[in-house]
Order: C-alpha cells, then sequence, then structure tokens
C-alpha cells in the first residue's frame, strides 16, 4: 500500500496577503459608510440652512412669498362654462379678490402674543367672488370670515413662527372653504345648466401676505 502524500502546508506570505486583503477591504466599506453619512449630515445641514434663509426673507418681505404659494395651488380651476378674464387682483375686468386682515392671541409662555396677518383669497366661483369681495356685507362673507378666524384661533407662538406649519394652515384654511362652498349635485328631475356650472373647487388658493407675531 502506497502511502498518502502530506497535504501540502499553506505558505505564511499568502496568510499575510489574505489577512492584508481583508482588511482593505474592511478599512475601505468603513470608509465608505463615513463618506457616505458624512455628505448626508451635510445635506441636511444644508437643507436646514436653506429653510432658515427663506423663513428669514419670508418675514423680511412677506409679499414676496405670495406668488410662491399661488404657484403651488395653481391648479386649472375646471371648466366653469364661464370665461375668467383679467388677473387676480380684483378692479375692473380682474377676477375678484377677498383681503382680510386679523389679529388673533397665540398661546404660549408669554401672556402677550399676537399674530397679525393678511390674507388674500382668490377665488374660481366668480360669482361667489364678487359677493365676497365687495365692503358691503353678506352671509357668504361672513361664513368666510368666520371659517378663518376659526382656523388660526388657538395657534401656539410655535406653530405661527414655523413655516412649514404656516404653509399647512394656509392649504387647511383653502379646503375648508372649498368644503363649505362646493356645489351640490342637482336635485330629482334638475338639470344642471352648462353656461352656469359651479367649479368644483369654488376657492382657489388663500394667499398669505403679511405675517407678523408680536410678543
Amino acid at each position: 500500500m502506497s502511502e498518502e502524500a502530506p497535504a501540502p502546508k499553506k505558505s505564511p506570505l499568502k496568510l499575510i496577503i489574505i489577512i492584508v486583503a481583508a482588511l482593505a477591504v474592511l478599512g475601505g466599506g468603513g470608509f465608505g459608510a463615513r463618506l457616505f453619512l458624512k455628505k448626508r449630515a451635510a445635506a441636511k445641514a444644508a437643507a436646514a440652512e436653506k429653510a432658515k434663509a427663506a423663513e428669514a426673507q419670508a418675514q423680511a418681505n412677506p409679499g414676496a412669498a405670495a406668488p410662491a404659494q399661488e404657484a403651488d395651488d395653481a391648479e386649472d380651476c375646471g371648466d366653469t362654462g364661464e370665461k375668467q378674464e383679467g388677473g387676480e387682483h380684483g378692479g375692473a375686468g380682474g377676477a375678484p379678490v377677498m383681503v382680510m386682515t386679523r389679529t388673533v392671541n397665540l398661546t404660549g409662555p408669554r401672556r402677550n402674543a399676537f399674530l397679525r396677518c393678511e390674507l388674500n383669497i382668490l377665488f374660481c366661483d366668480q360669482e361667489l367672488g364678487k359677493l365676497v369681495s365687495g365692503d358691503k356685507p353678506s352671509p357668504e362673507k361672513s361664513l368666510i370670515q368666520s371659517i378663518v378666524l376659526e382656523t388660526l384661533s388657538g395657534k401656539s407662538v410655535e406653530e405661527a413662527s414655523d413655516a412649514e406649519s404656516r404653509e399647512t394652515l394656509r392649504k387647511e384654511m383653502r379646503d375648508k372653504l372649498n368644503d363649505q362652498f362646493k356645489p351640490h349635485p342637482p336635485k330629482p328631475g334638475e338639470t344642471e345648466d352648462p353656461k352656469h356650472k359651479k367649479p368644483k373647487r369654488p376657492i382657489k388658493s388663500v394667499l398669505i401676505v403679511d405675517w407678523a407675531i408680536q410678543q
């Protein structure tokens, strides 16, 4: 019987090479992870700085925020069967705008904290807009004022100071008004006149043109 040849021993040099290669791979992976986390933290910091700068600019010049808000709400009013003319600044031939200026109490650590704001409400429903944009009182105008005041009341200083919360509040007012004034479906036996069809979203947008906190 022939004797089996002993298994060749692994060269120490090969073991050293394998260990070094493994350490290089692990070290490279750790470096890549650290680089990824570092870039991610830098991106978050840049986004936070950008948000702070935008908020500071909006507080310094609140009217400049209106075009951005309007662009965010820039959805078609829908086929209302009526031709809408002019811009959205009121006046002859222009779309009606309801201007509201309000001062409300804010909740917070300080007893005397107030929010003074000016809102411009734009309408897809031209008939509704004309009813509420003038100086004459109307039930529709009173209802809009009540809904806006109810939405603004009870907010904290922190909520009023935060740009994201302010945007949420603006959209909340718009959605509540649209829910209140949305057209009702015709009753059984009635047909809807295409020439006087009401838009599904009577309120196009609620714009914040002035927003100041007094403490």
